[in-house]
């Protein structure tokens, strides 16, 4: 449930923009307690919001950004982390534009699991599907440790996208570090996944009229 001036807020980007040119499916997908639920709140409503229940089953809401000219609306999945629902979260992946993978920065073990969630993604979208790796929960150096600690997991994170030929961005749903940058960044990889598509449709309508023309009157 919003409260009023979160209500304010959304009713003032609904009139800030225009109706969307396009719609993206956008699911988040991790371990329970990484921090879906707060990013999407800061994103949506530039709040930190600290107590949230866990997500049970699935929830989702809407975010209308610019991108270049073209006016984009994101419609983001907030899927549980707890195995007894991965089930259910699975079915969602379908259709899905767009996952985005999240850890926290400071559980290993939410790490060492983005393995098993790339695979359970995997399964269930297309080649095609824009995903992205997000270390959650970063925060000042000092709360680190030490500089050499933030640095070490910044380059576990950025390996395993990497092997996995996907981005990695650092985000805090805290302060919102990074937050804007990731889902701008994603948003304009799915408009220019859409342009490619399109250009490939008009390519392949145009294919059997050239090839008619090439053939010879025997």
């Amino acid at each position: 449930e919003l409260n009023e001036a979160e209500k304010v807020e959304v009713r003032k980007r609904s009139e800030e923009i225009s109706t969307p040119d396009r719609i993206f499916k956008v699911v988040f997908v991790g371990d329970s307690a990484v921090g879906k639920t707060c990013f999407l709140h800061r994103f949506c409503y530039n709040r930190f919001k600290p107590l949230f229940n866990a997500t049970i089953g699935v929830d989702f809401t809407v975010k209308t950004i610019k991108v270049g000219s073209r006016v984009v609306a994101l419609q983001l999945w907030d899927t549980a982390g707890q195995e007894r629902f991965r089930s259910i979260t699975k079915q969602y992946f379908r259709k899905a534009d767009g996952v985005l993978l999240l850890f926290d920065v400071t559980s290993e073990q939410s790490f060492l699991n983005v393995r098993n969630w790339i695979d359970s993604v995997r399964a269930g979208v297309d080649d095609s599907t824009v995903m992205a790796l997000v270390g959650n929960k970063v925060y000042p150096v000092d709360l680190f440790g030490s500089d050499s600690a933030r640095n070490t997991v910044y380059r576990a994170g950025k390996k395993l996208a990497e092997e996995f030929g996907m981005p990695f961005y650092e985000t805090s749903a805290y302060t919102g570090y990074g937050i804007e940058h990731c889902m701008k960044s994603i948003a304009e990889r799915l408009q220019k996944r859409e342009e490619q598509h399109l250009q490939d449709a008009l390519k392949l309508e145009m294919e059997p009229a050239s090839k008619k023309r090439s053939w010879c009157c025997l």
